[in-house]
């Protein structure tokens, strides 16, 4: 099936979809950089979708591969990024050029706020 038709299929219900206060419209679905309800970041319709997620080493990239649409298992490719997040960045990069460069930004806002989370927060030592 097409990606326009899939969005058209799931764009007003899905479980993935919250209504917030004001009027907006956030999605929770995997390969949403932005959690956005909107078409151009979608998971769920766009035949190319990357997913950046936390992992206890490092980030977790996940990409969506086209070709294998209608078989699920062979469907995801996923690699584990460990170095520092300056080399993280330059290898989202260049991987974003040829797959989707139109997500480089989200894809990079999303890894350096995943990259803050997982450092955690420094509790200041008390002195006695």
């Amino acid at each position: 099936m097409s990606s326009q038709l899939i969005w058209q299929l799931v764009k007003n219900n899905n479980c993935f979809m919250h209504k917030g206060l004001n009027g907006v419209v956030l999605s929770k679905e995997p390969g949403n950089l932005y959690n956005v309800h909107c078409y151009k970041y979608s998971g769920l319709a766009n035949d190319k979708a990357i997913h950046i997620e936390a992992d206890g080493q490092g980030l977790k990239v996940t990409k969506l591969i086209s070709k294998h649409a209608s078989k699920p298992s062979k469907a995801k490719s996923s690699s584990t990024r460990k170095k520092s997040f300056q080399r993280v960045s330059h290898g989202l990069n260049k991987e974003l050029d040829g797959y989707r460069p139109d997500l480089k930004k989200a894809a990079l806002a999303r890894a350096s706020a995943v990259q803050r989370s997982s450092k955690g927060s420094k509790q200041p030592t008390k002195k006695e």
